[in-house]
């Protein structure tokens, strides 16, 4: 399958496990979630880790709240086209910021205020407002989204590897590129298909005896709602081009970094 396609399978309602003695709407969302980009598959775990793990399951297997509150939660920053000349260098973007915070290692601390808060802190903002983690995961990737014009670009990364030295995914990094309607529709498909799953999950949770497990069922109802109108004001941020990052100070910014990045390479060859 060659396409962007985001997957989703909601636990069965009597293998929902609430947290300690209660139930909420965060607990019903158990899953598994994967994401086809292409020939390749984000958040599927590779044989090697099934083994290392000694797990059968294939994919993220977490609450998909989180993954919905990550992923659209930077959607806002998404529809803002990025300028050409930084589209084009996306894949090395944080390889060329790794380089230049070595440059300055022996600065200690001041080298991350300096590019995270200070003079650079716009040419790091850009990017990692259009990023988001999985940290909840056991070397969980970095997923990013970045537009320019009528098309867009995913990206992750994931750099864990196992005591074996193999990586726990399939897929633990990639690049795809398609276009921009497509990407939108294919996040509203999702969104849609999630939540008539979802929608079933809450009926039928309030209509279950949970014998000692408290379920407050009339906000559950309600917070099913909130959660579904929030998501869906998310993907309207996605047709909203009206930003306002200053694209001149970031690549002035940048210029500025690969100049000192050159000056660096030319020190080292006078050594």
């Amino acid at each position: 399958m060659n396409r962007f396609k985001i997957n989703f399978q909601l636990q069965e309602l009597d293998k929902v496990m609430p947290f300690g003695e209660r139930l909420h709407w965060f607990a019903l969302t158990d899953g598994l979630l994967w994401i086809d980009a292409g020939t390749q598959t984000i958040y599927e775990y590779s044989e090697a880790a099934q083994a290392y793990f000694g797990s059968d399951i294939k994919y993220n297997d977490y609450q998909i709240a989180r993954f919905l509150e990550d992923f659209f939660g930077i959607f806002r920053y998404v529809g803002e086209s990025v300028p050409k000349e930084l589209y084009s260098i996306l894949e090395q973007f944080n390889v060329k910021t790794e380089k230049w915070r070595d440059c300055h290692i022996e600065e200690e601390d001041e080298v991350f205020d300096r590019f995270y808060f200070n003079e650079y802190c716009e040419l790091g903002e850009w990017y990692s407002n259009r990023l988001f983690d999985s940290g909840h995961l056991v070397g969980g990737p970095h997923i990013g989204c970045f537009r320019c014009g009528e098309k867009i670009k995913i990206i992750w990364k994931s750099s864990f590897k196992l005591d074996n030295g193999n990586s726990i995914w399939t897929a633990p990094e990639g690049c795809y590129e398609m276009p921009y309607n497509e990407f939108v529709s294919s996040v509203t498909e999702f969104f849609h298909a999630f939540f008539a799953r979802m929608d079933k999950q809450v009926e039928n949770a309030v209509m279950k005896d949970w014998g000692n497990i408290f379920l407050d069922k009339q906000r559950l109802a309600a917070e099913n709602d909130e959660r579904k109108a929030g998501l869906l004001q998310g993907i309207g941020f996605l047709g909203n081009t009206d930003w306002n990052t200053d694209w001149d100070r970031v690549m002035m910014l940048y210029s500025k970094m690969e100049d000192e990045l050159n000056m660096a390479k030319r020190a080292m060859r006078r050594m």
